[in-house]
């Protein structure tokens, strides 16, 4: 048997109906967005490839080249952390039908240093009953994935910036109680990203970005032969605002990104496309679609409020899967810099 990405998934000795659907529907995700690819290959740890932080995911993911980005760069690119002014501690939430996610994240930015940042993920698949003959409830099921980072990034002259993240992880899928025939199994791993950003010196700024994402050993939960391949992937897109007078009138922006990812092990690949309409620098509407085969495609849409250093991003992705069974992926992300 060969691990999954998504936390390992075993059989009880009789499992309860909640859990046969939930296993039903992790199967189905994962099959229509493809990570469940070519036959004998299949990608470890799948978590990290999960969307992450409301601005990003309201923006169809196409954020290599935000550089506003702040601790959700961590994710999808660390270099967006070099130019961080003040420093910025987050919490970001997300919810879907496979999944609670929540991630503590803190930058210290120094205008000699660069910007050092870390942040602690927790990945709760939720527990589950084991029951027996007649639904006897037996032990319980718990599934879970957690991964602590270190982030640097710094600029480069008035144009370039560059950033690393290292990434711990773990995946932990045990049972209580009378277990039966339930393993406990877990497996651990480690990997880097790395990402740059570039201002074009044209009369219109345009920043291009690309990260690398997670370089790293493949992950063993059963044995070296059936160790996974770490989804590793590529994300290369630009960035722009628009030039529009009546914008600037009403002390407005409109910023447009369009990204392409690269999954290596799969040899999948999506693309992004994001708009971002600023009022006064204070209130944002986000909106965006990821262009990708199967039921993990589709648009999104967000809100944004900031002032004096705190902010609040909401975001919504309406892909096809959960939306199907009335539980859109939601994402929240509060954050205070001073």
């Amino acid at each position: 048997m060969r691990s999954t990405s998504a936390g390992a998934s075993a059989p009880s000795r009789a499992p309860s109906h909640r859990w046969r659907t939930l296993a039903t529907l992790i199967g189905a995700l994962l099959a229509n967005a493809g990570v469940a690819h070519r036959v004998g290959a299949q990608e470890g740890a799948l978590f990290l490839r999960f969307p992450f932080g409301a601005r990003a995911v309201a923006q169809g993911q196409a954020v290599a080249a935000d550089t506003t980005l702040g601790t959700e760069g961590m994710w999808w690119n660390p270099a967006a952390l070099a130019r961080l002014e003040k420093r910025e501690i987050a919490i970001h939430h997300s919810q879907d039908v496979i999944s609670v996610n929540d991630m503590l994240t803190f930058a210290y930015p120094s205008k000699v240093l660069g910007t050092l940042a870390a942040s602690a993920f927790l990945v709760n698949y939720g527990d589950q009953n084991n029951t027996g003959e007649n639904e006897t409830p037996l032990g319980i099921i718990t599934n879970r994935n957690y991964q602590l980072a270190l982030s640097y990034a710094t600029p480069v002259g008035k144009r370039f910036n560059a950033g690393v993240t290292y990434k711990f992880f773990m995946l932990r899928f045990s049972c209580s109680g009378i277990c039966g025939n339930v393993p406990v199994l877990s497996g651990q791993s480690s990997a880097l990203d790395l990402g740059a950003q570039y201002v074009l010196p044209t009369s219109h700024p345009v920043t291009i970005g690309a990260s690398v994402r997670n370089l790293g050993p493949a992950l063993q939960v059963k044995d070296a032969e059936q160790a996974d391949p770490l989804p590793r992937l590529v994300q290369v897109g630009a960035r722009t605002r628009i030039p529009m007078r009546a914008l600037d009138d009403a002390k407005a922006s409109l910023e447009v990104a369009a990204d392409v990812v690269q999954a290596a092990a799969s040899g999948s690949s999506s693309a992004g496309l994001g708009l971002t309409l600023g009022y006064r620098n204070q209130a944002f509407l986000r909106t965006g679609y990821v262009f990708r085969a199967g039921a993990s495609g589709g648009p999104a849409l967000g809100i944004g409020l900031q002032r004096r250093g705190f902010a609040v991003d909401i975001a919504r992705r309406i892909e096809t899967l959960s939306t199907q069974i009335g539980e859109p992926p939601t994402f929240v992300s509060v954050r205070a810099r001073f």
